[in-house]
């Protein structure tokens, strides 16, 4: 679908994939090819013309967990920074 379908972020991924899985991927194809335009169209165009509302974004589990570990010890050099300023200056 990549090829018939701008596909620019995982929303978008999971839109078309909804599509697929309500139409079919027949009828989704035939659908792009009759709307007229230049290029390949978004997939907010596609879900207008189909008349459909998107359907809610869903987090997925492929998130990475976030390591704080490099702020934490950055903040820990600022925080000594401005300790050492303040003690300096008094």
């Amino acid at each position: 679908m990549d090829d018939l379908i701008r596909i620019e972020n995982e929303y978008d991924r999971q839109t078309v994939a909804w599509l697929r899985n309500r139409l079919g991927d027949q009828a989704l194809c035939e659908v792009v090819m009759r709307m007229e335009g230049n290029g390949r169209p978004y997939v907010s165009e596609v879900c207008r013309t189909l008349g459909v509302a998107r359907p809610p974004y869903q987090r997925t589990s492929r998130a990475r967990p976030l390591n704080r570990a490099v702020g934490e010890a950055y903040l820990a050099t600022i925080r000594g920074i401005l300790g050492a300023g303040r003690h300096a200056a008094a």
